[in-house]
């Protein structure tokens, strides 16, 4: 269905509508600053010996232990039709894990400012299969929106300035693995929205992406000699599965509850922009007119994108 018609016949008050929309885009901006942090801790443990496979495959088993320990509560909360199992195996390896195993092989062959530009056209994606898929039908100023948000991931991440200065070679391989790694981190976002829609607590949806995202990369990458060498690291390897990864998660399956998933894509970008500031402010890396330009074209996006009329269900019906 399409999502305007489906909320004009929510019979939500406009009121809150408003107020629910604004939440939503909160929720995913809060998700999008916790992403942000994964450079801090994936730095240092980086410096200690940990390979980026190995953070992945321990990062998941953190979350899937952080995300039962609150189902214990009410594991009734964990149930899901049986015939959900294949979305959700669909869900956790085909979108989840395979996203971060493409940004991870992407970052092995070029930089990280040509990895992450790469990744933000995510965004396109969510927009052009939802589209293709929900029939949605995107105004014009959420079109401009999209511009804004590619161009000012691309100004703040430094790839043009890459490129001016021909410091990163981008090679066949690596526009293919960069351009996967977007698809498929749009297809999470997609994903999630579907999910969502089967079941409105956020709970078993988180837990069963981790379930199976999990046992894809332990095939891949075993975690367990990883997780015998941490050598002082175990209270970062903790942080690293909960606050980059369990609670955006979390906050994210949230929001989408109340906003399309193409606008919660582009919000999310505003995640470089977040990862900027906290490289400035901790790391010491100064902020260029380039990528000050670039972060006020995100937050214009972002902006008018929290003004769009919202995807908001009855109350009722998710009680």
């Amino acid at each position: 269905m399409d999502d305007s018609r489906r909320h004009a016949g929510s019979g939500v008050p406009h009121a809150q509508q408003k107020s629910t929309r604004l939440l939503g885009a909160l929720l995913v901006v809060v998700a999008a600053a916790l992403w942000a942090t994964f450079g801090l801790f994936a730095k240092r443990l980086y410096s200690a010996g940990f390979e980026p496979l190995e953070l992945a495959s321990v990062r998941n088993w953190v979350g899937l232990v952080g995300i039962t320990l609150v189902a214990l509560s009410r594991p009734s909360r964990l149930r899901i039709r049986a015939r959900d199992l294949p979305f959700f195996a669909a869900y956790g390896i085909g979108a989840f894990a395979l996203f971060a195993l493409m940004f991870l092989y992407t970052l092995q062959q070029t930089s990280v400012a040509i990895a992450v530009s790469l990744l933000y056209t995510a965004p396109a994606f969510v927009v052009l299969v939802s589209a293709v898929i929900w029939r949605e039908r995107l105004p014009r100023a959420h079109l401009l929106a999209l511009v804004l948000v590619l161009g000012g991931v691309l100004l703040v991440t430094g790839a043009v300035d890459a490129f001016r200065a021909d410091s990163a070679v981008l090679g066949t391989r690596a526009l293919l693995t960069g351009l996967l790694s977007g698809l498929t981190y749009g297809l999470y976002t997609l994903f999630s929205k579907a999910a969502t829609d089967r079941n409105p607590d956020p709970i078993a949806p988180v837990f069963w992406m981790f379930a199976f995202a999990t046992l894809g990369l332990t095939i891949l990458q075993p975690p367990f000699e990883a997780m015998a060498r941490p050598h002082g690291e175990w209270p970062a390897l903790i942080a690293l599965g909960i606050v980059p990864t369990l609670l955006p998660y979390l906050l994210y399956l949230q929001a989408l509850r109340w906003l399309r998933a193409s606008t919660a894509a582009m919000l999310a970008s505003v995640e470089p922009v977040i990862a900027a500031l906290l490289a400035a402010a901790l790391l010491s890396e100064g902020l260029d007119a380039t990528r000050i330009a670039g972060i006020a074209m995100i937050a214009i996006a972002a902006a008018m994108l929290a003004r769009e009329t919202p995807v908001v269900q009855d109350p009722k019906a998710i009680m």
